[in-house]
């Protein structure tokens, strides 16, 4: 019984510590077809192609083919490299 209790205690507290983190952001700069974004949230984002991308964060972008970050990734774009790829929206990790 005392087992059972604990376990449940600590589920609950691991639950709620992972509510609790807060979303993560890429630091750094961050240029998208000229417009910088300084420290972006990690998500996707909706471009227009070519997509440009100067990647002056610590995290990798990918751009991909479709919009909502679906299709194929296009490109892989780490931290401190730059490209251009075909796509219609690109996601910061």
């Amino acid at each position: 019984m005392r087992r059972r209790f604990f376990a449940l205690v600590l589920l609950a507290s691991a639950g709620m510590l992972a509510l609790a983190v807060p979303a993560q952001a890429a630091t750094g700069l961050l240029l998208v077809n000229g417009v910088p974004h300084e420290n972006p949230q990690r998500g996707c984002y909706p471009a227009t192609s070519p997509v440009h991308v100067a990647n002056r964060t610590n995290t990798t972008v990918l751009v991909h083919s479709a919009a909502n970050c679906r299709g194929p990734v296009t490109a892989q774009i780490g931290p401190g490299q730059s490209a251009e790829a075909l796509g219609a929206s690109y996601f910061v990790e």
